[in-house]
């Protein structure tokens, strides 16, 4: 059974992994360079997508990982390292064959206990094909020689861990362009900035904020000097390891509005973007024109994007491997997008699914089921044998941030009766597919929906009022404005909260509130206590104070997100703990990171009290305990007296009849 399979084309992110150099089988003579020519990086499976590795079960099972080499005359020779852990209940013979670039490399065999090992492969420039290395993995074996005992009785598995990478030689004269530059660069990037906090330096930051995963620890502030500071080769290797990327943004308002240039005078490339308005080539590099930056020096004067679909969010636009899987029993299709992966305004409706199975020997089709965040939305057979199209309704209050649409396609196994072994047989999810969105109209009551809104264009202030250098605003830059403007997003900096026009979405950076309307949470009215539901105070005075604040207000009707600093330090967010807003409409943080989102309007996690504020609402809330047993009272005393009135009256009744 295949558990995994990948086909990824991340371009932009690749990580260092470990080196191992045993039991290796040459593809090819690498060339042999000097040390100072050539320089180490290295593609780890995590950084491929696969964060929890791949696993095979069953005594079967393949997954084929594509490789993206950016430009593969770069490339001298390589070495793929394999980390395995195996086990099985029963004895049973398992093989694992890797191929690289459609040619077997090595066939192992994995007997006896349970245990872990690495498999690793040389191989030189000829693997590398249309610009990616293709690695593919066969599993495969059998416990029994009897064909009437099922194969998944052996409990087997054989899981590659996420840490597996191939790691490069690379030549340093090949990065001559800043395309090749983005396509190899480490995920960790240092980015040195302007000491001024000019609108275009203040928007390079939020978009390299954005697009280099600030918001997981990836991006770096340092100054022109610092960047000096780069990372001496690996003690362990013979080339230089290319472990942190440098860009520095320089402001021109003479020249170009963006002009990039790769630098090779250190020990790695490091990229210079300067100009009136040096965001645009970092959006450059991230965007379907990042091949055009393919000379020594790129100006670019802006960027159109190709408008989306207002109704269809095909899967082909996503991170979704489509390509036919051989189902013997079950095979899971995982196609995940993001809520800025959506137009603004608009959410899903349904999902349009077109896929086909073929047919058994006995003339059998399969069965498809579709997920949604887990969440079962519908099943289907497939009994025809041709393609079929299929609609899959999608309630209300199932999307977030980050979600995930699982396809599982399920067969009866083919076999049995001790005459052959289970079959398996072709089925995919044919590209036509697509995500069918509709209107929404409902009111952003969420940061991950305000997310998917700041998609069309964002306005950014940062006031001037907080006193903050660019250096001192890039630590609240790097968490929460990255974690809310997604990397297709338009960046429009005003100067001022007086400058924002209705038309587009905003998000502030201020101490005062930039609202027409009294927020969640207001500073100008005295004290301020935190409470929870149990009214136990939570932050209240200097601890309050240190806090900072998110929430999700309006102006001119239009919303946006305000963010108020505290006298605290930024969040310093990591790739174990990043800084994610999804649900809710208010948050508090620290510089550990989120304490707490919630939503003021359904069933909120906490509650604000003013103490210098009096009002009836806060009055009933203190006493409300007093309230009630004067209430019971008054209601009891009621009671007792409109039964003695009663009782009264039918006495008196009585004794005048009598």
């Amino acid at each position: 059974m295949i558990v995994a399979r990948s086909a990824l084309c991340a371009c932009l992110a690749i990580p260092i992994a470990a080196y191992g150099q045993s039991n290796a089988v040459n593809i090819g003579n690498g060339a042999e360079s000097s040390a100072k020519e050539t320089i180490s990086r290295s593609i780890s499976l995590i950084d491929l997508g696969l964060t929890s590795g791949l696993t095979f079960e069953s005594l079967s099972g393949s997954a084929t990982i594509f490789v993206p080499i950016p430009n593969e005359l770069a490339v001298i020779d390589g070495v793929i390292t394999l980390e395995l852990t195996h086990g099985a209940t029963v004895p049973a013979e398992r093989y694992l064959q890797v191929s690289v670039a459609g040619r077997a490399a090595q066939s192992h065999s994995i007997t006896g206990k349970p245990e872990r090992f690495q498999i690793t492969i040389e191989f030189d420039s000829s693997a590398v094909s249309n610009g990616f290395l293709a690695i593919e993995l066969n599993y495969s074996g059998a416990f029994t020689d009897q064909v009437c005992v099922d194969d998944r009785a052996s409990g087997d598995f054989v899981e590659i861990a996420p840490t597996s990478s191939v790691s490069l030689t690379l030549s340093s004269s090949a990065f001559n362009s800043p395309a090749i530059f983005a396509g190899f660069r480490p995920p960790i990037m240092r980015i040195a900035l302007p000491e001024q906090t000019a609108p275009a330096a203040l928007a390079a930051a939020a978009r390299a904020a954005a697009l280099f995963d600030a918001e997981s620890g990836a991006l770096r502030l340092a100054t022109a000097n610092e960047l000096a500071g780069q990372d001496q080769a690996d003690e362990e290797s013979p080339q230089p390891v290319w472990r942190v990327g440098e860009i520095r943004i320089e402001i021109d308002e003479s020249g170009f509005q963006s002009e990039m240039l790769v630098g090779n005078d250190g020990e790695f490339p490091s990229l210079l973007i300067r100009g009136a308005d040096p965001q645009v080539g970092l959006w450059q590099l991230a965007s379907s024109w990042a091949q055009l930056a393919n000379k020594s020096n790129a100006v670019t004067t802006d960027i159109l994007e190709r408008p989306q679909n207002p109704d269809r969010l095909p899967f082909s636009l996503l991170s979704a491997d489509l390509t036919p899987r051989s189902v013997v029993s079950m095979e899971n299709v995982l196609i995940p997008f993001k809520s800025s992966d959506l137009p603004a305004h608009k959410t899903v409706s349904s999902i349009d699914l077109i896929t086909v199975a073929a047919l058994d020997s006995d003339n059998q089709g399969a069965t498809v089921s579709v997920f949604l965040n887990e969440t079962l939305l519908g099943s289907r057979p497939l009994n025809s044998g041709n393609p079929e199209r299929m609609n899959f309704a999608v309630p209300g209050g199932l999307l977030s941030r980050d979600n995930q649409l699982r396809v599982l396609i399920q067969r009866q196994a083919s076999g049995g009766e001790c005459r052959y072994r289970p079959q398996g047989y072709p089925a995919q999810i044919l590209p036509g597919s697509a995500i069918i969105l509709q209107d929404d109209d409902s009111p952003v009551e969420n940061f991950f929906v305000l997310r998917r809104d700041f998609g069309d264009g964002v306005q950014f202030v940062l006031d001037n009022d907080l006193g903050f250098s660019l250096r001192d605003a890039f630590p609240w830059i790097s968490t929460v404005v990255a974690s809310m403007i997604p990397d297709r997003a338009t960046i429009i900096t005003r100067s001022s909260v007086s400058e924002l026009q209705p038309d587009l979405p905003f998000l502030v950076i201020s101490k005062e509130n930039p609202a027409d309307h009294e927020p969640a949470i207001t500073f100008d009215k005295g004290r301020i206590e935190i409470v929870d539901q149990e009214g136990g105070v939570m932050f209240a005075g200097e601890n309050l104070e240190s806090l900072a604040f998110a929430q999700i207000v309006s102006r001119d009707g239009q919303r946006g997100l305000w963010l108020r600093p505290g006298s605290g330090s930024a969040p310093e967010p990591s790739e174990a703990s990043p800084f994610i807003l999804d649900r809710g409409d208010l948050a508090l943080m620290d510089q550990e990171g989120l304490i707490v989102a919630t939503s003021t309007r359904n069933a909120p996690l906490i509650e604000v009290s003013y103490p210098d504020r009096v009002s009836i609402v806060q009055l009933i809330t203190k006493y409300r305990l007093w309230l009630v047993g004067v209430a019971w009272a008054l209601l009891t005393l009621t009671v007792l007296v409109g039964f003695q009135r009663f009782y009264r009256n039918r006495r008196s009744q009585a004794e005048k009849s009598g």
